[in-house]
């Protein structure tokens, strides 16, 4: 937990991280809830939900989807979209506070659904291959540093000819946030429009800092193409702010 100001290292920052979506699990969950219900006309509620029936016509469109790892898969909800498609699934995160809800969210009995407690920059993907990787609100939360070595993991974890369908959010669209950060962390839940990559966070009266990197599509395009993959906009995701992608290994 951040208490002031000064830079960190990616280790510390992603540390802190992990500590803020572990804490945060459970009200982010409530709040998705939320933004679920079909009565709530909030336009936020509205976007997340026509995003929700984008992306599940994206899954659709590509059934079957054979074996399927999600990285940073939160509580689930996306995976409700997908799992109709998959042959298995592979739900990784850093947080068990996450993956409960997620294991109460997607009751699965035939074994076909497998949660996993790690994290994704020390994860040992050798030895495994998937045919379609997927992960959402993640990519802005990959410190630079950690970029190539990261998409080097989703490359090891990749079956031949697989996919990866991805999110990020598109720097050229106002971030979501408060500019000016409050003297003291607010009781309520405070997001602080990103700077020089990092977030800070506010709730419950702490206050905890995150990696978030805004991406401009062609220049994520770019780098991702200098790294061997082709990268394909597939359209808004679940926020304003933020692109649908896929992206395959260059041949």
């Amino acid at each position: 937990m951040v208490s002031g100001g000064g830079a960190m290292s990616d280790d510390d920052l992603l540390a802190e991280q992990r500590a803020f979506y572990r804490w945060d699990a459970e009200d982010f969950d409530r709040w998705l809830t939320s933004l679920a219900d079909a009565d709530n006309d909030d336009p936020v509620a509205v976007t997340y939900r026509r995003g929700c029936d984008r992306i599940a016509a994206v899954f659709a469109e590509r059934a079957p989807l054979g074996r399927v790892l999600e990285v940073a898969a939160g509580t689930g909800r996306l995976a409700q979209l997908y799992l109709p498609y998959a042959e298995s699934v592979v739900l990784l995160d850093a947080s068990p506070e996450s993956l409960a809800l997620a294991s109460r969210r997607l009751p699965v009995a035939d074994g076909s659904v497998r949660f996993v407690e790690g994290d994704v920059f020390a994860w040992p993907a050798a030895g495994q291959a998937f045919d379609t990787i997927v992960f959402a609100a993640w990519l802005h939360h990959v410190p630079h540093s950690r970029f190539d070595g990261f998409w080097d993991t989703v490359a090891s974890a990749l079956a031949p000819g697989g996919e990866v369908i991805f999110d990020f959010p598109d720097a050229r669209v106002d971030p979501p946030g408060l500019a000016e950060v409050h003297g003291e962390p607010t009781d309520d839940y405070s997001l602080y429009v990103p700077v020089d990559g990092v977030s800070i966070r506010d709730h419950h009266g702490r206050r905890w800092r995150v990696v978030h990197n805004l991406w401009d599509p062609e220049e994520l395009s770019s780098r991702l193409r200098s790294l061997g993959w082709r990268m394909d906009r597939l359209g808004p995701g679940l926020f304003g702010n933020v692109v649908w992608a896929s992206a395959h290994r260059r041949s």
